[in-house]
Protein backbone atom coordinates (compact mmCIF):
# COMPACT_ATOMS: atom_id res chain seq x y z
CA UNK A 1 0.00 0.00 0.00
CA UNK A 2 1.43 3.27 -0.92
CA UNK A 3 2.28 6.11 1.75
CA UNK A 4 -0.32 8.90 1.87
CA UNK A 5 2.99 11.08 2.65
CA UNK A 6 5.96 11.92 0.45
CA UNK A 7 9.25 10.05 1.85
CA UNK A 8 10.33 13.49 3.88
CA UNK A 9 6.92 14.01 5.51
CA UNK A 10 6.78 10.56 6.27
CA UNK A 11 10.66 10.52 7.68
CA UNK A 12 9.01 13.60 10.01
CA UNK A 13 5.81 12.07 11.43
CA UNK A 14 7.64 8.84 12.53
CA UNK A 15 10.20 11.31 14.00
CA UNK A 16 7.33 13.09 16.09
CA UNK A 17 5.63 10.13 17.18
CA UNK A 18 9.28 8.80 18.17
CA UNK A 19 9.39 11.67 20.21
CA UNK A 20 5.81 11.49 22.06
CA UNK A 21 6.65 7.99 22.86
CA UNK A 22 10.50 9.02 24.25
CA UNK A 23 8.39 12.01 26.56
CA UNK A 24 5.80 9.68 27.49
CA UNK A 25 7.78 6.67 28.36
CA UNK A 26 9.25 6.84 32.20
CA UNK A 27 13.31 7.22 33.08
CA UNK A 28 14.59 3.46 32.98
CA UNK A 29 16.98 2.89 36.04
CA UNK A 30 20.49 3.35 35.04
CA UNK A 31 22.62 0.20 34.12
CA UNK A 32 25.56 0.26 36.24
CA UNK A 33 28.36 -2.07 37.59
CA UNK A 34 31.19 -1.59 39.83
CA UNK A 35 33.61 -1.94 37.00
CA UNK A 36 31.48 0.75 35.41
CA UNK A 37 30.92 3.20 38.15
CA UNK A 38 32.78 5.98 38.90
CA UNK A 39 30.55 6.93 42.06
CA UNK A 40 31.39 6.01 45.11
CA UNK A 41 29.44 7.25 48.73
CA UNK A 42 28.90 6.17 52.63
CA UNK A 43 32.16 4.78 52.94
CA UNK A 44 34.42 8.48 52.39
CA UNK A 45 36.19 7.74 55.93
CA UNK A 46 37.26 3.96 54.21
CA UNK A 47 38.74 5.60 51.34
CA UNK A 48 40.41 8.46 52.60
CA UNK A 49 42.67 5.52 54.99
CA UNK A 50 42.94 3.80 51.83
CA UNK A 51 44.74 6.76 50.13
CA UNK A 52 46.62 7.96 53.40
CA UNK A 53 48.21 4.76 53.31
CA UNK A 54 49.29 5.10 49.47
CA UNK A 55 50.47 8.35 49.79
CA UNK A 56 52.62 7.53 52.90
CA UNK A 57 53.73 4.04 51.43
CA UNK A 58 51.83 2.03 53.80
CA UNK A 59 49.25 0.35 51.18
CA UNK A 60 49.22 -3.43 52.18
CA UNK A 61 49.52 -5.86 49.30
CA UNK A 62 46.54 -7.64 50.10
CA UNK A 63 43.24 -6.27 51.44
CA UNK A 64 40.08 -7.86 52.49
CA UNK A 65 36.65 -5.61 52.19
CA UNK A 66 33.85 -7.34 54.08
CA UNK A 67 30.41 -6.22 55.23
CA UNK A 68 27.07 -7.24 54.17
CA UNK A 69 26.15 -7.52 50.18
CA UNK A 70 25.27 -4.67 47.56
CA UNK A 71 26.91 -2.09 50.02
CA UNK A 72 29.79 -0.77 47.74
CA UNK A 73 32.23 -2.97 48.86
CA UNK A 74 32.85 -4.07 44.52
CA UNK A 75 32.41 -0.44 43.93
CA UNK A 76 35.51 0.44 46.51
CA UNK A 77 37.44 -2.11 45.02
CA UNK A 78 37.67 -1.32 41.17
CA UNK A 79 38.06 2.22 42.74
CA UNK A 80 41.34 2.01 44.03
CA UNK A 81 42.14 -0.60 41.35
CA UNK A 82 41.61 2.70 38.50
CA UNK A 83 42.98 5.01 40.90
CA UNK A 84 46.31 2.41 41.32
CA UNK A 85 46.58 1.63 37.76
CA UNK A 86 46.54 5.27 36.63
CA UNK A 87 49.90 5.98 38.46
CA UNK A 88 52.29 4.32 35.89
CA UNK A 89 56.04 5.19 36.32
CA UNK A 90 55.79 6.07 32.54
CA UNK A 91 54.08 9.55 33.83
CA UNK A 92 55.74 12.52 34.65
CA UNK A 93 55.72 12.41 38.41
CA UNK A 94 55.52 15.65 41.09
CA UNK A 95 55.85 15.94 44.41
CA UNK A 96 54.75 12.40 45.65
CA UNK A 97 56.08 10.33 43.42
CA UNK A 98 54.37 7.88 41.27
CA UNK A 99 51.07 10.38 41.56
CA UNK A 100 50.97 11.66 38.00
CA UNK A 101 49.47 14.61 37.19
CA UNK A 102 46.79 13.95 34.85
CA UNK A 103 44.63 17.35 33.82
CA UNK A 104 41.11 15.08 34.40
CA UNK A 105 42.03 15.05 38.20
CA UNK A 106 40.66 17.69 40.09
CA UNK A 107 43.47 18.04 42.17
CA UNK A 108 45.17 19.34 38.54
CA UNK A 109 45.88 23.08 39.27
CA UNK A 110 47.22 25.61 37.27
CA UNK A 111 50.40 23.06 36.64
CA UNK A 112 50.76 22.94 40.35
CA UNK A 113 49.91 19.29 40.99
CA UNK A 114 48.20 18.44 44.44
CA UNK A 115 48.02 15.68 46.00
CA UNK A 116 44.89 13.62 45.18
CA UNK A 117 42.29 13.89 47.75
CA UNK A 118 40.29 10.99 46.81
CA UNK A 119 40.88 7.55 44.37
CA UNK A 120 38.31 9.04 42.00
CA UNK A 121 38.86 8.84 38.34
CA UNK A 122 37.45 10.76 35.42
CA UNK A 123 35.12 8.12 33.22
CA UNK A 124 36.80 9.86 30.22
CA UNK A 125 40.28 8.87 31.65
CA UNK A 126 41.98 5.81 29.69
CA UNK A 127 42.44 3.71 32.69
CA UNK A 128 38.62 3.80 33.60
CA UNK A 129 37.65 2.98 30.40
CA UNK A 130 40.24 0.39 29.49
CA UNK A 131 39.44 -1.29 32.87
CA UNK A 132 35.48 -0.97 31.98
CA UNK A 133 36.16 -2.71 29.05
CA UNK A 134 38.45 -5.44 30.66
CA UNK A 135 40.72 -4.05 28.60
CA UNK A 136 43.78 -3.23 31.01
CA UNK A 137 47.20 -5.42 30.80
CA UNK A 138 47.84 -4.82 34.41
CA UNK A 139 44.62 -5.94 36.24
CA UNK A 140 42.55 -8.80 36.04
CA UNK A 141 39.11 -9.87 37.88
CA UNK A 142 38.31 -13.53 39.83
CA UNK A 143 34.73 -13.97 40.16
CA UNK A 144 32.02 -17.05 39.85
CA UNK A 145 31.57 -18.10 36.41
CA UNK A 146 28.26 -18.71 34.29
CA UNK A 147 27.69 -22.14 34.49
CA UNK A 148 26.48 -22.86 30.53
CA UNK A 149 24.67 -26.08 31.27
CA UNK A 150 22.59 -24.57 34.04
CA UNK A 151 22.64 -20.68 32.69
CA UNK A 152 23.54 -19.43 36.52
CA UNK A 153 26.60 -18.52 38.51
CA UNK A 154 28.62 -21.51 39.57
CA UNK A 155 28.53 -22.27 43.15
CA UNK A 156 32.25 -21.92 43.75
CA UNK A 157 35.25 -20.01 42.15
CA UNK A 158 37.33 -22.56 40.96
CA UNK A 159 40.90 -23.38 41.66
CA UNK A 160 41.49 -22.88 38.00
CA UNK A 161 40.12 -19.46 37.84
CA UNK A 162 42.00 -18.68 40.94
CA UNK A 163 45.62 -20.34 39.01
CA UNK A 164 45.38 -17.70 36.43
CA UNK A 165 46.30 -15.42 38.76
CA UNK A 166 50.00 -17.04 38.78
CA UNK A 167 51.37 -16.29 35.18
CA UNK A 168 49.85 -13.09 35.78
CA UNK A 169 51.89 -12.01 38.17
CA UNK A 170 55.14 -13.59 37.02
CA UNK A 171 54.90 -11.21 33.84
CA UNK A 172 56.45 -7.84 34.04
CA UNK A 173 53.71 -4.83 34.57
CA UNK A 174 52.61 -3.49 30.99
CA UNK A 175 52.62 -0.28 31.69
CA UNK A 176 55.47 -0.14 34.05
CA UNK A 177 53.10 0.58 37.38
CA UNK A 178 50.74 -1.26 39.64
CA UNK A 179 49.45 -4.60 39.22
CA UNK A 180 45.57 -5.59 40.47
CA UNK A 181 44.29 -8.62 40.84
CA UNK A 182 40.18 -8.41 42.76
CA UNK A 183 38.98 -11.11 44.20
CA UNK A 184 35.06 -10.60 44.19
CA UNK A 185 32.93 -12.26 46.16
CA UNK A 186 35.66 -14.22 47.87
CA UNK A 187 33.26 -16.37 50.27
CA UNK A 188 33.09 -18.81 47.14
CA UNK A 189 36.51 -19.50 46.94
CA UNK A 190 36.61 -23.00 47.73
CA UNK A 191 39.03 -24.81 49.57
CA UNK A 192 41.39 -26.24 47.00
CA UNK A 193 41.05 -22.20 45.63
CA UNK A 194 42.29 -20.80 49.07
CA UNK A 195 44.92 -22.73 49.20
CA UNK A 196 46.30 -21.41 45.72
CA UNK A 197 45.59 -18.15 46.57
CA UNK A 198 47.29 -18.75 49.36
CA UNK A 199 50.73 -19.23 47.72
CA UNK A 200 50.56 -15.76 46.04
CA UNK A 201 49.78 -14.13 49.30
CA UNK A 202 52.98 -15.96 50.89
CA UNK A 203 55.42 -14.27 48.54
CA UNK A 204 53.89 -10.99 46.65
CA UNK A 205 55.80 -9.08 44.00
CA UNK A 206 56.62 -5.43 44.15
CA UNK A 207 53.72 -2.75 43.51
CA UNK A 208 51.07 -5.56 43.37
CA UNK A 209 47.90 -5.47 45.53
CA UNK A 210 45.23 -8.06 46.02
CA UNK A 211 41.82 -7.24 47.09
CA UNK A 212 39.11 -9.68 47.90
CA UNK A 213 35.25 -8.34 48.51
CA UNK A 214 33.49 -10.72 50.90
CA UNK A 215 30.28 -10.58 53.38
CA UNK A 216 31.35 -13.94 54.93
CA UNK A 217 35.02 -13.01 56.04
CA UNK A 218 34.46 -16.13 58.90
CA UNK A 219 34.74 -18.33 56.02
CA UNK A 220 38.38 -17.53 54.90
CA UNK A 221 41.63 -20.37 56.04
CA UNK A 222 42.91 -18.37 59.21
CA UNK A 223 46.29 -18.15 57.25
CA UNK A 224 44.54 -15.71 54.54
CA UNK A 225 43.14 -13.75 57.19
CA UNK A 226 46.80 -13.63 58.48
CA UNK A 227 47.80 -12.50 55.41
CA UNK A 228 45.53 -9.77 54.83
CA UNK A 229 44.34 -6.56 55.74
CA UNK A 230 40.71 -6.56 56.75
CA UNK A 231 38.91 -3.54 56.17
CA UNK A 232 35.00 -3.63 57.43
CA UNK A 233 32.80 -0.99 55.57
CA UNK A 234 29.23 -0.44 57.43
CA UNK A 235 25.30 -0.81 55.87
CA UNK A 236 24.89 2.49 54.25
CA UNK A 237 22.49 5.24 55.58
CA UNK A 238 18.89 5.54 54.33
CA UNK A 239 19.68 9.31 53.12
CA UNK A 240 22.47 7.56 50.97
CA UNK A 241 20.37 5.18 49.61
CA UNK A 242 18.15 7.56 49.32
CA UNK A 243 20.23 10.04 46.94
CA UNK A 244 21.98 7.11 45.09
CA UNK A 245 18.22 6.01 43.75
CA UNK A 246 17.61 9.06 42.38
CA UNK A 247 20.95 8.61 40.35
CA UNK A 248 20.63 4.46 39.52
CA UNK A 249 16.30 5.02 39.08
CA UNK A 250 15.44 9.05 38.27
CA UNK A 251 11.59 9.39 38.91
CA UNK A 252 10.91 7.15 41.85
CA UNK A 253 7.54 8.45 43.42
CA UNK A 254 8.75 9.88 47.36
CA UNK A 255 6.70 7.06 48.93
CA UNK A 256 8.24 4.05 47.10
CA UNK A 257 11.74 5.29 47.22
CA UNK A 258 11.20 5.63 51.29
CA UNK A 259 9.46 1.66 50.96
CA UNK A 260 12.91 0.69 49.58
CA UNK A 261 14.67 2.50 51.31
CA UNK A 262 13.51 0.70 54.87
CA UNK A 263 13.75 -2.38 52.74
CA UNK A 264 17.08 -2.25 51.44
CA UNK A 265 18.59 -2.37 55.23
CA UNK A 266 21.83 -0.47 54.40
CA UNK A 267 22.46 -2.10 50.69
CA UNK A 268 21.57 -0.11 47.28
CA UNK A 269 22.53 -3.36 45.98
CA UNK A 270 18.89 -4.65 47.81
CA UNK A 271 17.23 -1.59 46.78
CA UNK A 272 18.07 -1.72 43.16
CA UNK A 273 16.91 -5.20 42.94
CA UNK A 274 13.67 -4.96 44.60
CA UNK A 275 12.93 -1.95 42.36
CA UNK A 276 13.94 -4.14 39.35
CA UNK A 277 11.47 -7.04 40.63
CA UNK A 278 8.72 -4.91 41.73
CA UNK A 279 9.58 -5.73 45.18
CA UNK A 280 7.07 -3.44 46.83
CA UNK A 281 4.05 -5.70 45.51
CA UNK A 282 5.99 -8.40 46.57
CA UNK A 283 6.32 -7.42 50.05
CA UNK A 284 2.50 -6.60 50.22
CA UNK A 285 1.68 -10.28 49.33
CA UNK A 286 4.12 -11.57 51.09
CA UNK A 287 2.81 -9.37 54.69
CA UNK A 288 -1.09 -10.56 53.69
CA UNK A 289 0.45 -14.01 54.45
CA UNK A 290 2.29 -13.46 57.25
CA UNK A 291 -0.17 -11.38 59.15
CA UNK A 292 -2.11 -14.55 59.91
CA UNK A 293 0.44 -15.92 61.73
CA UNK A 294 0.57 -18.09 64.41
CA UNK A 295 -2.80 -19.74 62.24
CA UNK A 296 -1.04 -19.27 59.18
CA UNK A 297 -3.18 -19.10 56.20
CA UNK A 298 -1.88 -22.23 53.98
CA UNK A 299 -4.19 -21.71 50.85
CA UNK A 300 -2.70 -18.71 50.90
CA UNK A 301 0.58 -19.93 51.15
CA UNK A 302 0.54 -22.59 48.49
CA UNK A 303 -1.24 -19.88 46.40
CA UNK A 304 2.07 -17.57 46.73
CA UNK A 305 4.68 -20.51 47.04
CA UNK A 306 2.99 -21.81 43.25
CA UNK A 307 3.32 -18.31 41.34
CA UNK A 308 7.04 -18.42 42.97
CA UNK A 309 7.98 -21.71 42.34
CA UNK A 310 7.10 -21.77 38.83
CA UNK A 311 9.52 -21.34 35.60
CA UNK A 312 10.65 -18.17 35.12
CA UNK A 313 10.01 -16.36 38.34
CA UNK A 314 13.60 -17.41 39.71
CA UNK A 315 14.35 -13.49 40.66
CA UNK A 316 10.81 -13.29 42.54
CA UNK A 317 12.04 -16.07 44.38
CA UNK A 318 15.32 -14.84 45.23
CA UNK A 319 13.64 -11.39 46.29
CA UNK A 320 10.88 -13.18 48.33
CA UNK A 321 13.63 -15.04 49.99
CA UNK A 322 15.16 -11.53 51.01
CA UNK A 323 12.40 -10.22 52.41
CA UNK A 324 11.16 -12.98 54.24
CA UNK A 325 15.01 -13.14 55.79
CA UNK A 326 15.19 -9.64 55.92
CA UNK A 327 11.86 -9.79 58.52
CA UNK A 328 13.65 -12.43 61.08
CA UNK A 329 16.92 -10.34 60.59
CA UNK A 330 15.20 -6.78 61.59
CA UNK A 331 12.54 -9.33 64.47
CA UNK A 332 15.80 -10.04 65.94
CA UNK A 333 17.68 -7.01 65.89
CA UNK A 334 14.92 -5.05 67.97
CA UNK A 335 15.05 -8.08 70.53
CA UNK A 336 18.27 -8.27 71.23
CA UNK A 337 18.94 -4.09 71.01
CA UNK A 338 14.97 -3.59 73.15
CA UNK A 339 14.02 -1.35 70.13
CA UNK A 340 10.75 -0.85 68.86
CA UNK A 341 10.23 -1.68 65.07
CA UNK A 342 9.88 0.81 62.96
CA UNK A 343 7.27 0.67 59.62
CA UNK A 344 8.43 -0.27 56.58
CA UNK A 345 4.95 -0.30 54.90
CA UNK A 346 2.55 1.55 56.94
CA UNK A 347 1.22 -1.01 59.97
CA UNK A 348 3.47 -3.44 59.07
CA UNK A 349 5.64 -3.28 62.61
CA UNK A 350 1.99 -3.61 64.74
CA UNK A 351 1.57 -6.74 62.58
CA UNK A 352 5.24 -8.36 63.34
CA UNK A 353 4.73 -6.84 67.13
CA UNK A 354 1.58 -8.58 67.50
CA UNK A 355 3.56 -11.85 65.71
CA UNK A 356 6.64 -11.70 67.70
CA UNK A 357 4.45 -11.67 70.94
CA UNK A 358 2.80 -15.08 70.07
CA UNK A 359 6.30 -16.78 69.95
CA UNK A 360 9.33 -17.76 72.57
CA UNK A 361 13.05 -15.39 72.80
CA UNK A 362 14.95 -16.28 69.58
CA UNK A 363 12.41 -17.59 67.56
CA UNK A 364 13.06 -15.44 64.32
CA UNK A 365 16.87 -15.82 64.85
CA UNK A 366 16.06 -19.55 64.65
CA UNK A 367 13.90 -19.01 61.58
CA UNK A 368 16.11 -17.00 59.59
CA UNK A 369 18.62 -19.70 60.12
CA UNK A 370 16.48 -22.48 59.31
CA UNK A 371 15.58 -20.34 56.19
CA UNK A 372 18.66 -19.23 54.52
CA UNK A 373 20.09 -22.62 54.89
CA UNK A 374 16.88 -23.98 52.91
CA UNK A 375 17.42 -21.16 50.13
CA UNK A 376 20.97 -22.16 50.03
CA UNK A 377 20.01 -25.94 49.41
CA UNK A 378 17.36 -25.16 46.90
CA UNK A 379 20.22 -22.75 44.98
CA UNK A 380 22.51 -25.34 45.06
CA UNK A 381 20.83 -28.58 44.63
CA UNK A 382 18.26 -26.83 41.63
CA UNK A 383 15.40 -27.96 44.79
CA UNK A 384 11.70 -27.17 43.77
CA UNK A 385 10.96 -23.31 44.55
CA UNK A 386 7.40 -23.96 45.22
CA UNK A 387 8.00 -26.16 48.19
CA UNK A 388 11.27 -23.49 49.06
CA UNK A 389 8.69 -20.79 49.55
CA UNK A 390 6.31 -23.60 52.30
CA UNK A 391 9.02 -24.61 54.34
CA UNK A 392 10.10 -20.66 54.58
CA UNK A 393 6.96 -19.83 55.98
CA UNK A 394 6.44 -23.20 58.34
CA UNK A 395 10.21 -22.25 59.43
CA UNK A 396 8.58 -18.60 60.06
CA UNK A 397 5.48 -20.40 62.14
CA UNK A 398 6.86 -23.18 63.60
CA UNK A 399 9.14 -23.34 66.70
CA UNK A 400 10.26 -27.09 66.11
CA UNK A 401 10.03 -26.84 62.05
CA UNK A 402 13.00 -29.29 60.65
CA UNK A 403 12.54 -29.05 57.03
CA UNK A 404 10.46 -30.90 54.12
CA UNK A 405 11.22 -33.17 52.35
CA UNK A 406 11.83 -31.17 48.89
Amino acid sequence: MASLFGAEEEENVLDAVAQEVDDATPAAPVEVTPRSNPDFSGHEDVEKSLLQDYLSGRLPHALVLTGPPGIGKATLAFRLARFLLSQAEGQSSGLFGDVAPDASRPEFESGAFAPPTSLYLTPEHPVFRRVASAGHMDFITVEREIDEKKGRLKTEISVEAVRRIHPFLRMTAAEGGWRVVIVDSAEYLSTSSQNALLKILEEPPKKTVLILTTSQPGSFLPTIRSRCRMIHMEPLSEKTIGSLLDKMAPGLAMDEKTILCRLAQGSIGKALQFYQDDGVKLYRELLGVVSTMPDLDMVKVHELAEKLGKYGAEQSFSTAAEIMTGWCERQARAVVRGQRLLDVLPGDAEVFQKIDSAYPHGHFFRAWEKISQLVLQTEIYNLDKKQAIIGAFLALQRPDYQGLNV
